[in-house]
């Protein structure tokens, strides 16, 4: 039997966040909630998930998106 969306919702939140953390530790470029909007995800939602204001989460995505260049995320040195 399959969870509910309702039951699997903050399975994928953990996942998402888990992701995140890998990125920072791999000393990403771009912020978290850009990259979280860019997947798809609510402003709310982005919000919720790091413990920031609606206000400041929104903002940062818009000065983003001013910028109008997307940067890579910098990885570790590949073999």
């Amino acid at each position: 039997m399959q969870p509910s969306r309702d039951e699997a919702v903050p399975f994928l939140k953990a996942l998402i966040l888990l992701n995140l953390e890998l990125l920072r530790d791999q000393e990403m470029s771009e912020k978290a909630e850009v990259l979280l909007h860019r997947a798809g995800i609510g402003i709310a939602d982005i919000s919720e998930m790091l413990g920031k204001n609606y206000a400041a989460t929104a903002k940062t995505i818009s000065r983003a998106k001013a910028g109008g260049q997307r940067r890579p995320i910098e990885r570790g040195a590949e073999p």
